[in-house]
């Protein structure tokens, strides 16, 4: 008797643990990552700038500058709460804190662990391993969220 092998897409279901996703927000922090342009319409693209948050704890998020084409400086904050990632995105004016900025887009995602111990958030596309130290895998997780808003 044969057996057929079927390919099947795992779906996580428990819940990252806290200490993964501060491991994730950690590496996307200290990598102070940069990319060209990050398609997020019709015409419209996005460039990441670099992290705003080097020496800031990973507990208060994580902050990055983006470029849009037009431009117009942008913001970008990820940050983690108890199994979601809480996303938000916005302008970011030349004179003003961070604290002052204007009213802000935000989502809140959740995130499971799957089998191998990725990060998978379907609602952005996007699935890595917290520990990984390859750059291009965490670069496409962020481009994944810049993506999604910024559309």
């Amino acid at each position: 008797m044969s057996r057929m092998s079927t390919n099947v897409i795992e779906v996580g279901t428990d819940r990252l643990p806290g200490e993964k996703a501060r491991a994730l927000l950690r590496k996307l922090r200290d990598l102070n990552l940069t990319s060209g342009p990050v398609a997020v319409g019709r015409r419209a693209c996005v460039e990441i700038a670099g992290c705003l948050s080097l020496d800031a704890p990973v507990e208060k998020g994580v902050r990055y500058r983006v470029q849009r084409d037009d431009g117009t400086p942008g913001l970008l904050e990820i940050a983690w709460n108890e199994g979601w990632l809480s996303v938000a995105s916005g302008e970011l004016g030349p004179q003003l804190p961070l604290d002052r900025l204007p009213p802000m887009k935000r989502i809140e995602v959740p995130v499971t662990c799957d089998r191998k111990g990725r990060a998978c958030a379907p609602a952005l596309g996007a699935r890595v391993d917290p520990e990984s130290i390859d750059r291009r895998a965490l670069e496409h997780f962020l481009r994944r969220v810049v993506k999604t808003m910024f559309r």
